[in-house]
């Protein structure tokens, strides 16, 4: 049995997994791809979100794993999932808030249908990956998501704004080190170059390329406006909170280093 990891230094999850398979005594048995120094491999098997698990080259888990049932896979024991139809939606949405990639197209795209060509992600998010009657579970979660589109997006934007802005403010810290002054930075990062920087950001979902949105497209623009405003009103709590996970961040990274 084949196992490969793919993981990115700044994932807590992926350190999480990483510290629970040293802890079994598994590590050994898994291969881990760091998604940093190897994109296009990570590109070219369709990873989205980390930690990506696949197994003899299936997809079954990304983002959140289930550490104890990853355990006994490795042990070479049968995992054979049933699920509830009713949470099939929860843990999608779940799955793509966790992604900022896929938060980025389906907040951009508002296209449940063809975020649905992403299928081994999908199937790993919600556990379909691992159940006896997949099919069936991926077939009622599309029409589901096709009919109720607008009201599932509508329930799940709060948590795409939280994600959208985390990630803005993220990447702000990785490349100056230091808080921008709030009047500085969106003069630098206007609502065009944020625009921008969201499309080209959420056209890391799958291999198929960029969906390009015009700027002059008005509902496009519309909705990014928001999540603007959103960084703006909230830039000062929301810088707080990534410092702390990246002070938190290098704490682990320094963890067992000579």
């Amino acid at each position: 049995m084949e196992v490969e990891i793919f993981t990115h230094r700044n994932c807590t999850e992926c350190n999480l997994l990483v510290e629970y398979l040293e802890e079994k005594g598994l590590l050994g048995k898994v291969k881990l791809v760091d998604t940093e120094t190897q994109p296009f491999l990570a590109l070219e098997r369709g990873v989205i979100s980390t930690p990506s698990i696949f197994v003899d080259g299936k997809l079954v888990y990304a983002g959140k794993v289930d550490l104890e049932e990853f355990e006994e896979i490795l042990k070479g024991k049968g995992v054979a999932r049933t699920y509830n139809r009713e949470e099939l939606v929860t843990r999608l949405m779940e799955g793509i808030v966790d992604s900022f990639a896929a938060t980025a197209w389906l907040y951009v795209n508002r296209d449940f249908d063809s975020f649905l060509s992403q299928r081994d992600f999908v199937m790993a998010v919600t556990g379909l990956a691992l159940s006896e009657n997949p099919e069936e579970g991926f077939n009622y979660l599309r029409n589901v998501l096709v009919k109720d589109r607008e009201r599932i997006l509508q329930e799940w934007e709060p948590r795409m704004f939280r994600n959208i802005s985390s990630n803005f403010v993220r990447e702000i810290y990785w490349l100056y080190g230091k808080k921008v002054p709030r009047e500085e930075l969106f003069s630098r990062y206007t609502l065009e170059i944020f625009a921008h920087w969201l499309m080209v950001r959420g056209g890391a979902v799958g291999r198929v390329g960029l969906r390009i949105h015009p700027l002059s497209e008005v509902d496009t623009m519309t909705r990014i406006a928001k999540v603007y405003g959103y960084v703006m009103e909230n830039y000062d709590s929301l810088w707080d909170k990534v410092e702390k996970e990246q002070k938190s961040l290098k704490g682990i990274h320094a963890v067992g280093k000579p």
